[in-house]
């Protein structure tokens, strides 16, 4: 029996409407947002939970709580699921970002995000090694199971592109939306991506 593995990102906050860098800063979610985590909490009612875990940032947490409240869960906050660190970026805007004082770091970043990172920040393959340890444990907890995970956009692409094989090129070809969801299927014949980037469900 294959293990289940939603992954939702969290819903909308303040500053992903501003288009703010958010990283490892701890927002929380906009009244938007909420509704959102509900309508993905309302989604996942009737599947077969078995347990939640999610970053331990407010954003995810609070997401998280939402759905786990649904299954009577407590959810399991994970450090390792947050989002990658942008630095001294975070709190900034793109614009904010072409002063003079970033003009340097910003260009090498958009030559190659993958490979080059925030002042301060936090390199993609350090995101995807450190996002992949815990779906693999989580995974392994739950063999034949439900569970849900809830990130960010960057640590839920991770996991995808770990679960997936794919590595940083896979990475960089994902743009899941908040409050999204996908879900992914581990069985004896491998990992199969059943659902990508839903947004059906929410009342928008």
């Amino acid at each position: 029996m294959a293990t289940r593995v939603f992954l939702v990102r969290h819903g909308e906050t303040e500053w992903n409407a501003q288009r703010r860098i958010q990283g490892h800063t701890d927002t929380a979610l906009s009244a938007r947002g909420v509704a959102q985590a509900e309508c993905v909490a309302g989604r996942l009612a009737d599947e077969p939970v078995a347990a939640v875990y999610s970053s331990d940032l407010r954003r995810a947490f609070q997401t998280a709580e939402a759905i786990a409240s649904r299954h009577g869960l407590r959810v399991v906050p994970e450090v390792g699921l947050r989002e990658v660190s942008f630095g001294e970026w975070e709190g900034k805007t793109e614009e904010d970002l072409g002063a003079a004082a970033y003009a340097q770091a910003l260009q090498l970043w958009r030559a190659d995000p993958l490979r080059n990172r925030p002042p301060g920040g936090e390199s993609i393959p350090a995101l995807l090694q450190r996002v992949g340890k815990v779906f693999d444990r989580v995974v392994a907890a739950h063999t034949g199971q439900t569970v849900v995970i809830v990130g960010h956009g960057g640590s839920m692409r991770a996991v995808l592109a770990h679960a997936l094989g794919g590595g940083l090129e896979t990475y960089a070809a994902l743009r899941p939306h908040n409050a999204s969801l996908s879900l992914i299927e581990v069985g004896d014949s491998g990992v199969v991506l059943q659902l990508y980037n839903d947004t059906c469900f929410l009342n928008e």
